[in-house]
């Protein structure tokens, strides 16, 4: 991101947009899916996630393929084949690109609960 923004330090970033990405929920839920960084606890309904899950929880929800009501996406742990993976109740979009691996965004229609496809920029 700091590229993008021609700076090489998050303090040289335009407050107006720190301000703005602060202010961003957590999680988005459209009703098929639920979009959030890192996933949720597979033991509390999906109401009920704290911020420190929903930002830093690997387990049990990486192992875990409960259909949860939604279809989460996230990311936070870079998939094994730098491909979105999808397990369970889950799609894990992170492929990696902080160790080389593409940047990986999902194509979603609102009428289907799958992606339509994937995009991808290494």
């Amino acid at each position: 991101m700091l590229k993008s923004y021609g700076v090489d330090r998050p303090c040289d970033l335009p407050a107006d947009h720190v301000d703005w990405m602060r202010r961003l929920p957590l999680a988005h839920d459209d009703g098929r899916r639920l979009f959030v960084h890192a996933g949720v606890n597979p033991e509390k309904p999906l109401d009920a996630q704290s911020d420190d899950d929903l930002l830093w929880i690997r387990e049990p929800f990486l192992s875990d393929d409960r259909d949860l009501g939604r279809l989460i996406v996230h990311g936070h742990t870079p998939t094994l084949g730098r491909r979105p993976e999808r397990r369970g109740g889950r799609l894990g979009l992170d492929t990696g690109a902080v160790y080389g691996g593409p940047l990986t965004a999902a194509v979603f229609a609102a009428e289907e609960t799958e992606p339509l496809g994937f995009l991808h920029a290494d």
